[in-house]
């Protein structure tokens, strides 16, 4: 026998599942609802660690994604510091780290990913970071302030602490950008030929690191890290650029090189998930009381027809209160044009729709430093938007994200797409 029974069971305490449990009360404010979270703390807001937090510009409190009261308020049980072990789909069961068994009606799968470890000689090291929780940000708020008080001179202006950023991808340029913000000084290690190369076009990628440089980031392109070394910590981080080595000299370094999905609670049953959990538009598994969101899940989107992996808060968000309508009886689904916003720096950018499937890219506006202000149209083999990228505040917002909702071919019309002066909505047709 269990030692407690559910109608609801939320496996995952950050943003998809409260905001599934925010939804599941708006609907059903009496079914037994339980939050477990391996994290030390309740629910909270990842996107602020890598800027407003490790500037201190936003407190602990101003993280929660919701006060402590309102668990209560809402009946919310929440148990953080734990982990499911086992699930047993057919008993309908879970069981936690501690033994204790949790018997549920429905289930949902938030158990979101962790940072991806560098592989290399010397990572094993103290003072190789990262950044993913809570409790990373504190660690590396910590390294920041050693750094600065007591750490090396900068090579060519006044002030203290020097840090290697490894991975140029959306987080790597974050932390970059912050540390920079910050007053150390930062090398950041790009393995491809410009930033963001998995992500955006060439345009998009040469403006980051424009910006970046003119922020006082040295930005080392084509430049793989290939060894860690020091004195019993991080004090050297060795590039390989070509067939060239260069040494770099830090404090401490901070490697942003992706996302592993937690999914080991998949182990031993027969919910299907190839690099994530998969689930229809309505964050259901395979198996039809189960459902999963975040960034664990892989959702599909029917706007291209396949499942996408959106691990960014928007779409975490976005699902985990889809998934908690249909668990409380509801036909909700996904179809939304999938968006995040990124801030390097004081630079910010959005990105709509996706870029896996880009052919071709159109840009429209200026791409110069040091107030790059244009956008990339990313567009398919087929000749329709697939990706839109603003880099500066977004002029005609509301307008960009229909260019791929509506899958928009333009075909004729690629040089008025790059004019700024000729407006969005004349692009659109009559229904803009």
């Amino acid at each position: 026998m269990s030692d407690l029974h559910v109608r609801y069971l939320l496996v995952g305490g950050g943003v998809a599942a409260s905001h599934a449990a925010q939804e599941i009360r708006r609907l059903d404010a009496n079914g037994e609802l339980l939050l477990v979270g391996q994290e030390n703390t309740r629910p909270y807001h990842r996107p602020p660690l890598s800027k407003e937090f490790l500037l201190g510009r936003r407190g602990h409190e101003e993280l929660f994604t919701h006060p402590a009261e309102w668990f209560v308020e809402h009946r919310v049980r929440l148990r953080t510091s734990q982990r499911v072990s086992r699930l047993d789909i057919h008993r309908h069961s879970a069981t936690l780290a501690n033994g204790e068994e949790i018997s549920f009606d429905h289930l949902l799968i938030a158990t979101g990913g962790g940072a991806k470890r560098l592989s290399v000689p010397g990572a094993a090291l103290p003072n190789l970071l990262y950044l993913r929780t809570l409790e990373d940000a504190e660690r590396l708020g910590h390294a920041m302030d050693k750094a600065r008080r007591e750490g090396r001179p900068h090579p060519d202006k006044a002030g203290r602490g020097r840090a290697v950023v490894i991975g140029a991808g959306v987080l790597g340029l974050e932390i970059a950008g912050t540390l920079s913000t910050a007053g150390l000084h930062v090398d950041l290690a790009v393995a491809g030929e410009h930033p963001w190369d998995h992500l955006a076009g060439e345009t998009t990628g040469k403006a980051l690191a424009r910006f970046l440089g003119w922020r006082g980031v040295a930005v080392h392109l084509n430049s793989r890290a290939v060894r860690l070394e020091g004195d019993g910590r991080v004090q050297r981080v060795i590039l390989a650029c070509g067939g060239a080595v260069e040494s770099l000299e830090c404090d401490f370094a901070v490697a942003a090189v992706g996302l592993e999905v937690h999914k080991e609670i998949l182990r031993g049953t027969p919910i299907i998930a190839e690099k994530a959990i998969l689930v229809d538009q309505r964050c259901r598994t395979n198996i039809g009381h189960i459902y999963a969101a975040g960034d664990c899940a892989a959702i599909f989107d029917p706007l291209f027809g396949k499942h996408r992996l959106l691990d960014h808060w928007d779409s975490a968000a976005l699902t985990g209160r889809i998934a908690g309508a249909n668990m409380a009886g509801m036909e909700a689904s996904f179809d939304a044009v999938s968006h995040f916003e990124s801030r390097v720096a004081d630079l910010e950018l959005n990105v709509w729709g996706e870029g896996k499937i880009v052919d071709r890219r159109i840009v429209r506006g200026s791409a110069g430093a040091p107030s790059p202000r244009f956008v990339e149209f990313g567009v398919a083999a087929d000749g329709r938007v697939a990706q839109i990228i603003t880099v500066g505040p977004p002029t005609e917002a509301d307008i960009l994200p229909e260019f791929v909702r509506r899958r928009l071919r333009i075909d004729g019309n690629e040089e008025r797409l790059k004019d700024p002066a000729v407006p969005l909505r004349e692009l659109l047709g009559p229904d803009g």
